[in-house]
């Protein structure tokens, strides 16, 4: 996945998303959502929560959720299918004890910002998000979650291998009303 930081410009036809050619971390002990951990009292045997807005401003405190965007690319290797997503709210739920994390499964809130399976002529990285800039997103943007999770060390689970995130009874509850309001 590429991680991508969009301004949005409106005009007479609606919303366009400019690249500003820079990307954000979302995992990592410097990720986004290390640094709201632990600005939330660093919460173990629980959940917590950020939206776009808290990720937007904890990146960079001139931002927010109407004038920038958070964006994925959830498959940036391919050249005819384009996979844009937007981040809407991360929950998530972090295992652990006192300061020590052992892993925290996630949850992502995403919207469809551009999705075509088989576009008509190959595309760079680039070439794809320069797509937004040219094509307001669809009126009726589908809404996508999705579970990943992070190792205690706040980095993505094993890459290249199943990232599956097995969701237990207390995981499962805190996730329940997320599900509910879709």
């Amino acid at each position: 996945m590429a991680f991508m930081l969009f301004k949005k410009e409106r005009d007479g036809k609606g919303i366009r998303y400019a690249d500003l050619q820079q990307g954000y971390k979302l995992a990592g002990s410097d990720g986004l959502l290390c640094r709201l951990w632990r600005k939330q009292n660093k919460p173990t045997g629980k959940g917590w929560s950020a939206t776009a807005q808290d990720l937007l401003r904890e990146h960079n405190p001139d931002f927010g959720s109407d004038s920038h965007a958070l964006v994925i690319d959830f498959d940036p290797k391919a050249r005819r299918r384009i996979g844009l997503v937007e981040v809407e709210a991360v929950h998530v739920y972090t295992y652990g004890a006192g300061e020590a994390v052992w892993w925290s499964p996630m949850m992502l809130e995403l919207r469809d910002l551009y999705y075509k399976e088989d576009f008509p002529v190959d595309l760079t990285e680039q070439g794809k998000r320069d797509i937004l800039k040219c094509v307001p997103p669809p009126a009726d943007r589908k809404k996508k979650i999705e579970f990943l999770y992070l190792q205690g060390n706040w980095l993505w689970g094993r890459n290249g291998s199943t990232n599956a995130a097995f969701i237990d009874d207390a995981a499962r509850k805190y996730f329940l009303p997320y599900f509910q309001r879709l």
